[in-house]
């Protein structure tokens, strides 16, 4: 699939009304934008995109509870994090209805950037692993808390104050967003039985590319679609993923523009058009996630709409549980936690 030149109406008022090109600078996770998306952007409105990366929530909040934020327009964020940071005034506001007019959003994401941002994509938590170290396929989350002797020593985890803790939280039938401090006592307990196994607690995808042990990572805790980057977009190669019997978290990211945005108009055209159908459809393909983009759906191909690891089937969703806000309490305590494992 490609960029067509009908894009090129949509984007009439924005070159009209743009008064300079601009560099627009965002805050995002690694190869989480598609590059022919970028340069479709740039070439029909002269304005650039420069891309400055983070591998986990942590680095994305102190990036944006520090004295640099404002020399950013745009940030990735999973839709929990959106309501605290507007409410801190670090989020301008971005009324859907002037993102999405003409309603192609799915009405399940629609409302859940709260008007801060664009729905950019859904999915779903789970493990990856490399079919040439590992025979069998990891079926329950204790595959990766209580990995066989072959594999300790060559998990991956990563440290986040909601995602770390669904593996040890759901393996012991607790609910992923659980408010109970027995319950994070519970999961703590199994982190720290897993810790001698782990080898890296640093984001999959950063690991491969920057350790020269990347080798030795046969398993580790991801998002969905994460897969095929660690794969490096090859067909054959050998990173697949699951979601475990247990059951998961659902997580939905939206693209927000920072209230110290000096770039907002561009921010927001940047926004509009990334929504429109056929630029979403192209992002989806190339980056292999999961769209909420209706109208862009009807544009995928059969093989990605039929990937389950996209596209789950309703028994998977069925047994997950949708990432709800969390008390000040309850992240403090998970932050606590995570923390103990930082090196």
């Amino acid at each position: 699939m490609s960029l067509h030149h009908s894009t090129v109406f949509i984007l009439l008022s924005f070159i009209v009304n743009a008064v300079q090109a601009v560099e627009l600078v965002v805050l995002n996770w690694d190869e989480y934008l598609a590059e022919s998306v970028i340069e479709a952007f740039e070439k029909e409105t002269g304005h650039t995109i420069k891309q400055v990366i983070f591998d986990s929530d942590f680095e994305r909040d102190q990036i944006l509870g520090g004295n640099t934020v404002s020399k950013f327009d745009l940030v990735m964020m999973d839709h929990n994090s959106i309501d605290l940071f507007a409410n801190n005034n670090i989020l301008a506001t971005s009324q859907i209805d002037v993102i999405d007019p003409d309603k192609s959003i799915d009405p399940r994401w629609r409302g859940s950037c709260h008007n801060f941002g664009l729905p950019y994509s859904w999915g779903t938590l789970g493990i990856a692993y490399r079919t040439d170290k590992i025979t069998q396929a990891p079926t329950s989350w204790s595959d990766l808390m209580s990995p066989t002797d072959e594999l300790k020593g060559h998990v991956g985890m990563m440290l986040d104050a909601a995602d770390t803790l669904v593996p040890p939280l759901k393996l012991q039938n607790h609910s992923a967003q659980s408010e109970e401090l027995q319950d994070l006592k519970d999961a703590y307990a199994l982190l720290k039985q897993q810790k001698p196994s782990v080898l890296t607690y640093q984001y999959a995808i950063t690991y491969l590319t920057e350790s020269k042990m990347a080798d030795e990572l046969y398993m580790a805790l991801v998002y969905s679609g994460d897969h095929y980057t660690l794969n490096d977009d090859e067909e054959d190669g050998p990173w697949q993923y699951t979601v475990p019997k247990e059951g998961t978290s659902i997580w939905i990211d939206c693209l927000a523009v920072l209230e110290s945005s000096q770039n907002k108009q561009a921010a927001i055209d940047f926004l509009v058009f990334i929504n429109t159908a056929e630029v979403a459809a192209e992002n989806s393909s190339e980056i292999w996630f999961s769209s909420p983009n209706q109208a862009a759906l009807l544009l995928l191909d059969e093989e990605v709409l039929t990937d389950e690891t996209l596209y789950p089937p309703q028994a998977i969703l069925d047994m997950s549980e949708l990432y709800q806000p969390m008390s000040e309490a309850n992240i403090s305590q998970r932050n606590r936690i995570v923390n103990l494992f930082r090196r």
